[in-house]
């Protein structure tokens, strides 16, 4: 997967507002917790697809640095 999409990045964090100002509704149907619901696990899966993207991106450069500066061979 792909570095997360400056466009994707701005809607997780929408909707960590919209989580913040829900939190304090008691009028929430069950629709719209489902939804919600929803778009939090879509927003965790991204989020934790993109940070292993970054670790094993991180390691691999890690790894070529080191057999480039003769560290590892």
């Amino acid at each position: 997967m792909p570095e997360l999409p400056p466009a994707r990045v701005e809607e997780i964090r929408r909707l960590v507002v919209e989580l913040t100002t829900t939190a304090r509704r008691t009028d929430l149907t069950t629709q719209d917790t489902s939804r919600l619901l929803h778009e939090c696990r879509t927003a965790l899966t991204d989020l934790l697809d993109d940070r292993d993207d970054l670790v094993r991106a991180n390691s691999e450069a890690g790894a070529e640095l080191a057999r480039w500066t003769g560290a590892l061979k």
